[in-house]
């Protein structure tokens, strides 16, 4: 009955407060075959209960990320005012998920998302504070220039910043028409490609290809203006290697986007979702990036993230994160109120 009473909960915070339901609104919650399907009754009821017209559409997983749904759910996509996504092989960078955006829909995208993670990740997580702390650290990261990024397994690597891309806080809550947010927890931006130069040592985790996802043997990527040139390790590196290289596509080894992880109740799951998120750490994407970063790699024929768990970042030689806790001056209470002690 607890379980059934928290899992309610947070699927009416993410009906209410992320995808911001309202009476008369048409409302599709997607899925594909691998995700919890009490789950998503749960949101079609909180969904139901605040005045929305809900409709379930559950399509069979594919075998890999960004390959497009089924016509019928291409169209039903167009034609919702609110999709709420909970589809594992993610469709982010589909033409069905632009042109949903492009007529009008809002799209709160929880992909991948399970019992477990809803409940401890939107439920029991104080979300106008985390909103709060990534609003100071978009804020931080628009200033900053020079970013260096070390760890002590053998990370080394820096770039710039272009003061004209935007820097996208990624709390959750979609409003207007054509938006689409991710879980809160997130801040994503584009560095400029040609200055990314050094060494990724990979110890968190790589996704896709499926056959990796949490790290058991560090991987060492050599990154020279942007671009993956070489890659070193065990077993998961030479899988990583040939994935990337399957795609015959040059746009799969070039940095997409870097983005700060602060969800104060993450952890490591082998779920991209929350790993991405877990407080204090850092992930780089490689491959198809969304035109809303305004950078130069474009779509791809795939796009997977890699995640550092140790980081110590700078930001214009000061110091942003060390031991997965923010303590740059502009951030550090919040910090501490999200995490309690520490620095």
């Amino acid at each position: 009955m607890t379980m059934f009473m928290e899992l309610f909960s947070a699927a009416y915070k993410v009906a209410k407060i992320l995808a911001g339901v309202k009476e008369g609104e048409s409302v599709l919650i997607l899925a594909d075959t691998v995700v919890d399907r009490e789950m998503v009754d749960y949101v079609a009821s909180a969904v139901h209960s605040l005045g929305g017209e809900a409709v379930e559409m559950i399509y069979e997983t594919r075998e890999e990320v960004d390959i497009e749904p089924p016509k019928v759910v291409s169209k039903a996509m167009e034609a919702s005012d609110v999709i709420i996504d909970f589809v594992k092989q993610y469709i982010i960078h589909t033409n069905a998920f632009y042109n949903a955006l492009k007529a009008g829909a809002r799209i709160c995208d929880l992909t991948g998302m399970t019992p477990d993670m809803m409940i401890r990740l939107i439920g029991r997580v104080d979300y106008e504070l985390m909103c709060e702390l990534g609003d100071k650290l978009a804020e931080l990261t628009k200033k900053a220039r020079e970013v260096r990024i070390v760890s002590d397994v053998g990370t080394d690597v820096s770039f710039e910043n272009d003061p004209n891309r935007p820097v996208w806080h990624n709390d959750g809550k979609v409003r207007s028409k054509g938006e689409y947010k991710f879980l809160g927890g997130q801040v994503s931006w584009a560095p400029i490609e040609d200055s990314i130069n050094g060494t990724l040592v990979v110890d968190g985790f790589i996704w896709p290809p499926d056959e990796i996802s949490i790290l058991s043997n560090p991987v060492k990527l050599t990154i020279k203006e942007g671009r993956i040139v070489k890659i070193d390790g065990g077993v998961e590196a030479s899988i990583f290697d040939k994935w990337l290289n399957s795609f015959n596509d040059e746009k799969m080894f070039y940095v997409a986007h870097v983005s700060w992880g602060f969800h104060p109740k993450a952890k490591y799951t082998g779920i991209p979702l929350e790993d991405e998120r877990v407080y204090g750490t850092i992930e780089f994407g490689f491959g198809s990036q969304s035109p809303r970063f305004k950078g130069k790699v474009g779509l791809a024929k795939s796009h997977t993230d890699v995640g550092l768990r140790f980081p110590k970042i700078y930001f214009d030689d000061e110091l942003v994160v060390e031991n997965n806790r923010f303590v740059h001056s502009e951030i550090a209470d919040l910090d501490k109120k999200l995490v309690g002690g520490g620095k």
